[in-house]
Formats: structure tokens, sequence, C-alpha cells
């Protein structure tokens, strides 16, 4: 009995609840019918109101009235003229803005380049790419190198020479950038790729040249280089590009440094003259010079290089046969010094040439020069810009600054130190060559690849000549 009375309570409830929510529905349709009629209703209405509204609008003679009261006075129709030319520019200007980013995208031209990525890491010179150089002048000329030169400045360079000075010339010159991976190599050979419209050299494409560059600017062992058109030159006809790209950079520094001592075919018969590493890139240019000029030339080198500093024309050489002959020139003793012993057994010299970094006492050294002779340092100084700090980079900036005014104002280029670069001295050279007055002397000739093992050979105490990275 309690089962059924719960039973029919249940069944009561549910019946109630089915029928309350029936009238729920029905009074929530009859709502909503009701708004959704009055929403036609009203929309009807307001296409009605447009179409009468349209039909009045696009009336010929309405809008002829309208046109003619909104132009009757001068300044609405220059109102008007004005809006007009705003909106054919603007829609000029759209267009042209939207082709312009439509446009295909060309990727950047890249070479293969020998650089250095970093100032600090050891392993820092690799084969990288870099973006193809463009024009900066209309006198420029692209040449496409095939081989080039790499020098005992560059190890320098990748570690740091004259980093502050490059950054400060780059900040007052927008078109210099020699910022990682900074391209090295000071002279290369190749050939003339393209020539700018202003040049005035009388290089055409496809001539052979060769070129240097100073040790502040990015260099050239990479698969392209520009060039102002002042500082490249046809290369010697006798050579190939491998023993080309040897000369410029040396060359050009051995040059300068006779000329400014006055030591020429005319004036060098007779003078006795020491070459301190004779078998480095520089040091072979200067003893073949003033040996064929009529020099007396002691050299010195290591043991393996004496057959080519004697066919050079060093009769007189000093050697040293151990791996590091370069730390006997000056010892703790100097009087002891096998590099001291063997000059004291020498008539005094006219000039003693330094061709590479050592720390030398130049005082002690002129006890073995005549009353009027000379030391030359031919190596690129040691550079305290590159430690200077917030006072001293001041000061160098404003230094840079007004030698880029004086140049602007006086049209001409900027000398930051070095040797004289230009087409004239390259001519000289070739001129040498060709008439066999000097010969290059090239060691070891490398591939991009081998980068690592070039430096370290550059580097090495057997180093003859200069050492070759190759393009082809």
């Amino acid at each position: 009995m309690a089962t059924e009375s719960g039973l029919r309570v249940v069944r009561q409830y549910s019946d109630e609840g089915r029928t309350l929510a029936l009238r729920t529905f029905n009074e929530a349709n009859s709502e909503a019918g009701t708004v959704l009629r009055n929403a036609w209703t009203s929309f009807v209405e307001l296409v009605q109101r447009l179409k009468t509204s349209a039909r009045e609008v696009l009336d010929p003679s309405v809008l002829y009235e309208e046109l003619r009261i909104f132009f009757r006075d001068e300044i609405a129709r220059n109102n008007a003229f004005a809006i007009l030319i705003g909106l054919g520019f603007g829609t000029t200007g759209g267009f042209m803005l939207g082709m312009w980013l439509a446009r295909p995208h060309l990727p950047t031209p890249i070479m293969k380049s020998i650089a250095s990525t970093s100032f600090r890491d050891p392993d820092n010179v690799v084969v990288c790419q870099t973006a193809v150089p463009q024009f900066q002048s209309s006198s420029d000329i692209l040449v496409r190198v095939r081989a080039a030169a790499l020098n005992r400045i560059d190890r320098r360079i990748a570690f740091g020479y004259g980093r502050t000075l490059r950054r400060m010339i780059r900040t007052y010159n927008s078109t210099y950038d020699p910022e990682l991976p900074l391209v090295l190599g000071r002279s290369c050979a190749g050939i003339v790729e393209a020539v700018g419209t202003g040049s005035k050299s009388g290089l055409e494409i496809g001539d052979e040249v060769w070129l240097a560059t100073h040790w502040y600017e990015p260099g050239v062992a990479s698969e392209f280089v520009v060039v102002p058109e002042t500082r490249v030159s046809r290369k010697p006809f006798l050579i190939g590009f491998e023993g080309a790209a040897s000369l410029p950079y040396s060359g050009s520094i051995a040059l300068n440094l006779l000329d400014s001592h006055n030591l020429t075919e005319h004036t060098c018969k007779g003078r006795r003259i020491l070459v301190q590493d004779a078998c480095s890139p520089v040091g072979c240019v200067i003893t073949q010079l003033v040996h064929k000029w009529g020099a007396q030339v002691a050299a010195t080198c290591h043991t393996r290089s004496v057959p080519v500093i004697n066919n050079l024309g060093a009769a007189d050489i000093i050697t040293f046969a151990n791996e590091h002959f370069r730390s006997n020139f000056i010892d703790v003793n100097v009087d002891k010094s096998n590099f001291i012993n063997e000059l004291t057994s020498r008539e005094k010299f006219h000039f003693i040439f330094l061709t590479t970094r050592l720390g030398y006492d130049y005082k002690f050294l002129e006890k073995f020069l005549t009353k009027d002779g000379v030391i030359v340092d031919a190596v690129e100084p040691e550079l305290s810009t590159d430690d200077y700090g917030v006072v001293g980079r001041f000061f160098l900036g404003t230094y840079v600054r007004c030698r880029k005014a004086f140049a602007v104002l006086f049209r001409t280029n900027v000398d930051w130190g070095g040797p004289h670069l230009c087409h004239l001295v390259l001519e000289r050279l070739a001129g040498f060559v060709n008439n066999e007055t000097l010969k290059t002397v090239v060691d070891r000739v490398y591939t991009p690849n081998e980068v690592e093992r070039a430096l370290e050979h550059i580097c090495s105490e057997k180093s003859i000549g200069s050492t070759i990275i190759t393009f082809r």
C-alpha cells in the first residue's frame, strides 16, 4: 500500500510539472512570435523608406539641383578640385606602395670570404658567407679574386688590431662597414668583372689586375672585391695570380720605405744594408731591390731559407738553426746574444731594416751603424687606440671627426696611416717584375678551407715570402 501511494504521488507531481512546462513554452512562443512580427514590420518599413530616399537622391534633376547649389560659389569649386586632386594622388600613391610591398624579394648575393668572426676566440678566422660588395662610387671597379695573400698583420687584425679606429671611421662614414665578420687579406690578384661608368682607369672587363688595401679597411680575401680605381692596376704579365697576389701590399711597404730614405738605383751603390728576417714578404722585396741597385746586402734568416735568400741577392747571411731563431736576436744578456756576436764581427751598416716585430733596443743597435746610419722599422706600429678608455675614445672621436670634415672640405681621401697604396706604386712594382728586377716569393698556396693552416704557417719561424689563398 505504501508503495502504491508513493507511485501515485510521483505520478501526480510529474503530470503537474509537464503541464507547467507546456504552458510556459506556449507563452514564450507567443511572445517571441510577437517580437519577430514587430521586427519584420519595422524592417519592411525601413526598406520602403530607403527605396523612396534612393529614388529621390538618384533622380537626375534633384542631383543636378544639389550640385548646382553646392558649386554656386568659387570656394566650393576650389575645395572640390582640391579633394579630387588629393584623391588622385592618394590613389596613385597607394597603388605604388602596394606594388612595392608586393614586389618579389630578391635574395642578397653572397660570396665566400675568409673573415674574423670575433676578436677573442682563438679559432675566430673561418670561411663564411658574406654579402657581395656594392659600388660606392661611379669610379669603383669590381674584381673577381683569383688569389689573395695573408700577412702577419692579418693575424693581428683578427685579434683586434685597429678595431677602435675602424669603428669610429664607420660612425662618421655611412659607406664604410667594418663590422664583424671582418674580411682579412691585404692584397690580391684577379679579373675585372665590372667597371663603374665614371672610371678613367682604362681598365676593361676581363683585364687581369692586382690591388692592395690598408689595415683599417675590410680585406680582400674573398671571391669578389670592390676597389676604387686609384688602388688597382694591371698585374705583371710574366707571373700568375698566386705570384701577383704576394706583392701589392708588401711591395708598397718596401717602396715607401726605400723612397722615404732616398734609396734608389742611383744612391744604393756601395751601401751596406742589413735586412733583418729577409724571408718575410717585405724583407724579400727590399733584399732584391737594394741588391739590384748595387748595395752590399746582409740578411738574417732561418737555415731553411738560406738558398732562397742567397738567390735573392744577399751574399752575407746570418742564420739560426733552431726552431725559434728570432728569440736569438735579443737575449737577456745582450752581450752574449748570437745575433749581436755576428754583427760585431762585421763592418758597420748604413741601414738596418727591421721587418718583423721584435723587442729591439734601438740605442744598442745604433753601435752597429755608420755615423749617418739609420734604423728603419718596416712593421706596422702598435696602436694605443685599441686600449683607450672613455676619455681617450672621446679625443680619438674628435680627431676622426675633424679629419673627415677636412677631407670633405678639400675633397681628399683621409689617410689613417700605413703605406701609400695607389695605382702608381703598383705600376712601378709591375715594371720591376716585368724587367726581372723583382721576383715573387710564394711559400705555400692554400685553399679557403685550409685557412687555419695558412695562418699557422704565416706565424711560424720557417715561413718564406708570402702565404697565398687561392679562390680558383
